[in-house]
């Protein structure tokens, strides 16, 4: 279990990473986080652009997972049954009990899997806690300020990634 906030890869949208790329590192499994990964807060449709990337990753065997910390709206369920996407939700990040709930449900190993998430102390914590690969996104849509302070705190360490990915 590393402590470390610093993501192992840094993408502007989920939908950068090919099939070939999950391929490539042996991932079949992909965790996601909810909102500001696959959709922006007050949304519940997914882009064009979303839906022909879980398509792709569908035919190439990859399967995808939401892993939220959504505690009381509907949104997850409603949209992980609309678009047969497996979900969790309360799954507690950082911890990465619900992460590993998630691949345990999945039948995936960590060596197999990666998370997705637009949020560093939360999503990144808890792939890199449970060995998995993990996937900072920038996020869809601020949606208030709170948002805006919380990314402010996570700056340092996304430079610190991308500053280490670098040297690598």
């Amino acid at each position: 279990m590393a402590f470390s906030p610093l993501a192992d890869v840094e993408v502007g949208t989920i939908t950068e990473l090919t099939p070939q790329w999950f391929q490539d590192r042996g991932l079949n499994l992909i965790l996601l986080d909810f909102d500001n990964t696959i959709v922006a807060y007050t949304v519940s449709e997914p882009s064009g652009a979303f839906l022909d990337w879980k398509r792709e990753l569908e035919e190439a065997g990859i399967r995808l997972m939401i892993v939220s910390n959504s505690r009381k709206s509907r949104r997850v369920p409603d949209f992980g049954d609309k678009w047969d996407i497996p979900y969790i939700r309360r799954a507690g990040k950082p911890s990465p009990r619900g992460l590993f709930r998630a691949m345990e449900q999945m039948n995936a190993r960590p060596e197999e899997t990666a998370m997705a998430g637009d949020q560093t102390f939360t999503d990144i914590l808890a792939g890199n806690f449970a060995g998995v690969t993990s996937i900072l996104v920038k996020p869809i849509r601020f949606s208030n300020p709170f948002q805006v302070i919380r990314y402010g705190m996570e700056l340092p360490f996304i430079l610190l990634g991308r500053r280490k990915r670098k040297r690598s």
